[in-house]
């Protein structure tokens, strides 16, 4: 007589709640400006060593977007932002989960999350006509605050996994890899992002700043550096908007976040919405699949119109970006 039996082999759904910080103090970005204006690359790898026969030095990505606390002075449009003032580094916390889908193979896993970002204010330089409203001689502004944002990511397969020294898995969530954190060659602990980042403005004067470029960079669309992660669907609670134009950027800018759609790729002035466009995501958990850690590049990706044809992407691209870095720790490490 042979016997048989049927073995059922269950998913085990593993939440763990993370806190930590959604950022550094402030965004770095690179934009086309530096490209086709100031003939730099700006990307955090080497993506524009020459453009139609001229070589472009590597300057590294640049700073822009600050965060302060909502409310506070310096959350006001008509405060210019400088290195050491009152700026702060936005919490984040929430839940991260991983499923193993029932087998031993983690490279078949996925990871979903929900975060919660705030309260802040993030404040930031647009791109539009100095002289439409607002104060002559200052930079047009505007200042989003929020009480929360909600991040949802949806269950997302790893690209990969390694096993670590907790017993667990060290998962990744990006296409090229997980890049090498870039830091400032003057100040090795200043790392992505940075307030110390050059401006967009300064343009070749900053090659050297910082210790790179990397291998691998952290942008999605194949025009840029095409290594892609995984994104995330975001809602803004208590959202306000106020800009130094007279609301002729609130809410709409393409690097003013909004509770919005996100543009379709490529499309010119698109209003960003709150979600993530990109998110590299490294995962490490313990042998019971519990996060011990959760690091991620996250980006907002949009285009910029300008410039000669030759300095172009092909149509359906973005060519430019803001980003930052979240950093979390699961609370059984606490």
């Amino acid at each position: 007589m042979i016997l048989l039996f049927a073995i059922d082999v269950f998913a085990v759904n593993t939440s763990t709640k993370v806190s930590g910080t959604f950022n550094n103090s402030q965004e770095n970005a690179c934009i086309h400006v530096s490209k086709f204006y100031f003939l730099t690359d700006c990307f955090y790898s080497r993506l524009n060593a020459e453009v139609g026969g001229q070589k472009l030095p590597w300057t590294g990505p640049t700073v822009n977007p600050v965060y302060y606390e909502a409310g506070s002075e310096n959350a006001n449009p008509r405060y210019i932002p400088v290195p050491g003032d009152e700026r702060i580094s936005p919490k984040m916390d929430g839940t991260i989960t991983i499923d193993d889908q029932g087998t031993e193979d983690f490279n078949d896993d996925t990871i979903s999350a929900e975060w919660f970002v705030g309260p802040a204010a993030r404040s930031v330089v647009v791109n539009v006509n100095e002289l439409a409203g607002g104060p002559g001689g200052a930079p047009p502004r505007a200042v989003m605050s929020w009480s929360k944002i909600t991040h949802i990511l949806s269950p997302t397969i790893v690209d990969s996994s390694a096993d670590n020294e907790w017993g667990g898995a060290t998962y990744v969530i990006a296409s090229k890899g997980f890049p090498e954190r870039l830091c400032r060659n003057e100040d090795p602990e200043d790392c992505y992002p940075s307030a110390y980042a050059g401006l967009t403005t300064n343009g070749q004067t900053d090659e050297g700043n910082w210790n790179g470029p990397k291998t691998v960079g952290v942008t999605r669309d194949t025009e840029m550096e095409g290594n892609v992660g995984a994104s995330t669907f975001a809602e803004i609670s208590d959202y306000k908007c106020v800009d130094n134009r007279q609301q002729i950027t609130c809410p709409d800018h393409n690097v003013v976040w909004s509770q919005s759609e996100e543009p379709k790729i490529g499309a010119v002035d698109g209003n960003e919405g709150p979600g993530f466009d990109n998110l590299l995501l490294r995962v490490a958990t313990n042998s019971n699949n519990q996060v011990i850690s959760a690091e991620g590049y996250w980006t907002n990706e949009y285009f910029i119109l300008g410039g000669p044809k030759f300095f172009q992407v092909a149509e359906g691209h973005d060519n430019s970006y803001q980003g930052g870095y979240l950093d979390l720790r699961g609370s059984i490490a606490n």
